[in-house]
């Protein structure tokens, strides 16, 4: 749907939290349409302007994941290496089998990709700061 709407590569970039060059307002009201989304919605979902993203790995908060079951691009900031919700440890591999986790696009049922550990299971295993 991306590539009819226009907004294929803009798409890609924001699964995989690449911001740069950000989303100019016409991609914006372009994905708004598609995803059904305020466009200025989405824009408030950006990072702000000048915080540095860690494209790789992707990281979690398993505690957070239990309450609420979405990914946080704040856990994707350079700066950020603790949820500042429970103050633990964010989680860049799974606890269980250390594999790297997948984009959040590609997740399924909040599990590990390999073993199938859930990730609200891995609060457990969270190490608190």
């Amino acid at each position: 749907m991306g590539i009819l709407a226009g907004i294929g590569a803009v798409i890609a970039r924001w699964e995989r939290f690449h911001f740069n060059p950000r989303p100019s307002q016409k991609e914006l009201e372009a994905i708004a349409s598609v995803v059904e989304v305020d466009a200025e919605r989405l824009a408030q979902m950006l990072p702000p302007l000048g915080v540095g993203m860690q494209h790789e790995p992707i990281r979690l908060c398993g505690a957070c994941y239990a309450e609420t079951p979405c990914h946080r691009i704040e856990w994707q900031y350079k700066s950020v290496w603790k949820c500042d919700r429970h103050q633990l440890k964010i989680l860049a591999k799974c606890p269980n089998c250390q594999a790297p986790f997948k984009m959040p696009a590609l997740w399924e049922d909040g599990c590990c990709h390999r073993c199938r550990m859930l990730f609200a299971e891995m609060a457990k295993q969270q190490k608190g700061l």
